[in-house]
Parts: C-alpha cells; sequence; structure tokens
C-alpha cells in the first residue's frame, strides 16, 4: 500500500508540477526499525549494471521502498552515467536520495574493501585506486617509506609484502589515507597470527618472516585448502636438503606480467628459486590465513614433487623427478 501511494505521489509530481512531493517521495527511509536502523548492509555493483537492475536489487533487499522511484530519481537527476561499479555499505534506513549519492560517490561515507588472499601490494594499490579512495601509487609508496616500527614484527622483515592481512574492511572514505588502512592491515595480521599461537604453539625452528615468504609462496602455488600443507611440506623438505625450491611463482612475482620464458629461468635473481637456493628475500604476495597456518604447520610426505594439470585445482605428486617429468609431457 506505501509503496502504491508513493508511485501515485510520484506521478502527480511529475504530471501537475508537484515537485515538493517528488522530492518528498524520495527522502522516505526504507527501514523503520529503530532495532536494526544502524545495522550495516553490503551492496555490490558489477561493471555495467542497468540502473533499472540496481532498482531492483535494491528493492528486493528491502534498501529502499520502490524500484521505480530509484529510476526516476536516477533518470530526472541525470546520474545513470555516474553510478559507480563497486561495493557500498549501507544502512538500511536511508532514503532513495542518499543510497544514489553513495552508489554516485557523491557521498560515499563508508565503503567496503575486499582484500583477496594472494594481493600484492600492487595489486592492493590499484584496488584502492579504482575505488577512488587515493592516486596510484601512494599506497605502494607508503608501504616503502612511512613508518610502522612500533609494530613488533615490522622491524625483522625489509618489506611489508605478506604481512597485508587480506580481509573485507569497512573504510571511511571522507578521512581515508593509506598510511591508516596499512596500519589496519598490519593490525590485522599480529591478531590472527596472536590466535594461531594460541591455538597451538608454533615451531620455532624459522624466523615469523621465513614462515610468512613460504606461505606466501604456498598461496600462489596451491589452489585449494586441503594441498596447501602438503605442498608447504614439500617445499620446506627441498629447502633443507639444500635444493632449490623451485616455485615458478616467485619469478612471476618479480616479472609482474604473468609469463616466464627459457631466459627468464636462466636469471640469477634471488627470486628465480628454479637456478638460486633459498627463499627469495621477500614475500610474493599476502597470503591468507590457511596458507599461513601451512608454512607453520607443514604436511610431512614421501613427495617430492607437485604439478596441477592445466586449467584445474587438482595437485598431482610424485616422488621422482622422471614420474615428474613424465607428467609434465602427459598434463601441461
Amino acid at each position: 500500500m506505501l509503496i502504491f501511494i508513493l508511485l501515485v505521489t510520484l506521478t502527480a509530481g511529475i504530471f501537475f508540477g508537484g515537485k515538493y512531493a517528488f522530492q518528498w517521495a524520495v527522502n522516505i527511509p526504507a527501514g523503520t526499525n529503530s532495532a536494526t536502523e544502524n545495522s550495516r548492509h553490503l551492496f555490490k555493483i558489477p561493471k555495467g549494471e542497468s540502473v533499472r537492475s540496481i532498482g531492483e536489487r535494491l528493492e528486493n533487499e528491502k534498501l529502499i521502498v520502490s524500484r521505480h522511484l530509484f529510476y526516476w530519481y536516477v533518470r530526472l537527476e541525470n546520474l545513470g552515467e555516474k553510478i559507480q561499479a563497486g561495493q557500498f555499505i549501507m544502512k538500511n534506513n536511508l532514503t532513495i536520495r542518499e543510497i544514489a549519492e553513495i552508489l554516485t560517490q557523491k557521498s560515499r561515507g563508508e565503503v567496503a574493501v575486499s582484500i583477496i588472499e594472494g594481493w600484492t601490494i600492487a595489486d592492493i594499490d590499484t584496488a584502492l585506486t579504482n575505488l577512488n579512495l587515493m592516486t596510484a601509487g601512494q599506497f605502494t609508496l607508503c608501504a616503502k617509506t612511512c613508518d610502522f616500527s612500533d609494530i613488533a614484527f615490522v622491524k625483522d622483515t625489509s618489506s611489508l609484502e605478506g604481512y597485508l592481512f587480506p580481509d573485507t574492511y569497512f573504510i571511511e572514505s571522507d578521512t581515508f589515507t593509506p598510511k591508516d588502512f596499512i596500519r589496519r592491515m598490519l593490525t590485522n595480521f599480529q591478531l590472527k597470527l596472536t590466535s594461531l599461537a594460541e591455538s597451538q604453539p608454533l615451531p620455532q625452528n624459522y624466523t615469523l618472516n621465513d614462515r610468512i615468504i613460504m606461505a606466501s609462496i604456498v598461496e600462489k602455488e596451491v589452489k585449494t585448502n586441503a594441498d596447501r600443507p602438503k605442498v608447504a611440506g614439500i617445499l620446506w623438505k627441498r629447502l633443507e636438503n639444500s635444493w632449490t625450491i623451485g616455485a615458478d611463482a616467485t619469478l612471476l612475482y618479480e616479472k609482474g606480467d604473468g609469463t616466464i620464458t627459457a631466459e627468464d629461468l636462466e636469471k640469477n635473481s634471488p627470486y628465480n628459486t628454479r637456478k638460486n637456493a633459498g627463499l627469495p628475500p621477500t614475500a610474493i604476495s599476502n597470503p591468507g590465513i590457511k596458507s599461513i597456518e601451512a608454512a607453520f604447520f607443514p604436511e610431512e610426505s614421501e613427495y617430492w614433487f607437485y604439478l596441477t594439470p592445466t586449467g584445474t585445482d587438482t595437485i598431482i605428486y610424485t616422488v621422482s623427478n622422471e614420474e615428474q617429468n613424465a607428467n609434465k609431457e602427459k598434463y601441461l
């Protein structure tokens, strides 16, 4: 009934010059329950979604009183092309006008930023830039130059790569700074590591930095949580037996273009773990908790080699180099 009355009001506003009636309609909040009016709601808009589709989803998720009111407001205010793709945080007592302002980033308020497991500092910089929270390069520069020495583990690493914990963060866009965001991510990492240590004693035979570097490699080499401990076990075993760990992901990190050539494999680089022994000098991604757990608590096995067939998430394990080469011929 309320929606019907609002639509009648809108129609009257359009045909009889009822400008104020229309403005009244788009300023009615969807939520009226004071117990839940401040609850957060994550609303995602994919690139290219139409205004009609957005309005329909907003109504279905009870964030607006009418998709039709939303459509006409956006159309009359010429906001259609200004609506941004991305993730938005909304309370359930917002008006159509307020929601339109958030979606067009005219008044952004709180924004949800999802940092994906395995992203690098450069990837995070790109994501924050695409959300118009900063200009390109600011996050990367701060990760290299801002002072976080008051955080204990930072003093023991040459790079923050690996310590920026992947998670969904709620950010006040108007007051966002790369330094504050990095501090939040480092603090989150510290909390997750403390929680892990409280659940079971952490082995001390490697430094924290070594463990995080290994976790970052496992994150990029393995797609399934079930396989992460076993692959971590293989890589630690290679390292402890003076083998090269032989992870393509380390060289891909240095190159940054997603390709490896025969010439690349001959490079005398500390990130070329096919040629040079030991771990690379820094982490190659920011790993999730499952990869961190795998690096601390690897699974022992008889295997020395692993291979992921092209186009799958399945890992094939082998004991000998001969078996591995045969699998390369068969699956790659």
